[in-house]
């Protein structure tokens, strides 16, 4: 759904759709798409596909990256919430050999919508936000030590929707959280169990993530 949108937004070509027979990007479709299709390339993988929390196999196509020199793109706005568990977070093992990661805390984080993050591999991505204007960019408020938070996001305006991610940290931690994503987790595995056993349900598919479809 985003991806479409997000290149009409930039003016750049419709993304090339890449089989997923079984739900998850299938390396060697995209193998064949990277040598087919003229470059540059953007490859967008998923860590926890909104339907069904599927993940895409990463390390596969972080390797088929790296072999073309495509950048690498991933979709963690539901998974990334496994970084989190010590248990879990395997799932979404080479999340780092990504160039830029989404994000969104609203889904295995526990926080109300708009607590969506980029995160970005070289700073240098984002050398575009700094764009210096006096009327913006107060050199007394950087004198200051104030934090100049236009060179972190595309929004000029913005609510301060970092605040609750932040205290939800503060209060919980790493270890925190990673226990509600492991009590979930859990909790899904037990609901999908009694479907499966149940006569009168059939079973999409044992969850991957929270996420439980019969």
């Amino acid at each position: 759904h985003s991806v479409p949108r997000a290149a009409w937004l930039l003016g750049l070509p419709d993304p090339v759709t890449v089989p997923a027979p079984a739900g998850t990007l299938d390396p060697a479709a995209l193998d064949e798409a990277l040598t087919r299709i003229p470059g540059p390339h953007l490859v967008v993988a998923t860590a926890g596909t909104t339907d069904a929390g599927a993940v895409d196999p990463l390390p596969e196509i972080a390797g088929r990256c790296a072999a073309h020199r495509a950048r690498l793109h991933i979709d963690a706005a539901y998974g990334g919430g496994l970084l989190f568990s010590d248990r879990h977070r395997t799932k979404i093992a080479r999340l780092e050999a990504a160039d830029t990661v989404a994000l969104d805390l609203h889904k295995l984080g526990w926080q109300p919508i708009a607590a969506g993050l980029l995160t970005v591999k070289d700073t240098d991505d984002l050398t575009a936000l700094h764009h210096h204007a006096d009327y913006l960019n107060a050199d007394d408020d950087t004198d200051a030590g104030l934090p100049d938070l236009l060179g972190r996001s595309a929004r000029t305006s913005r609510r301060p929707d970092i605040l609750k991610i932040a205290v939800t940290l503060r209060t919980l931690g790493r270890h925190g959280l990673g226990a509600l994503v492991d009590r979930v987790c859990a909790l899904a595995q037990d609901f999908a169990a009694l479907v499966d056993a149940h006569p009168r349900f059939e079973l999409h598919a044992p969850p991957t993530l929270s996420t439980v479809l019969f």
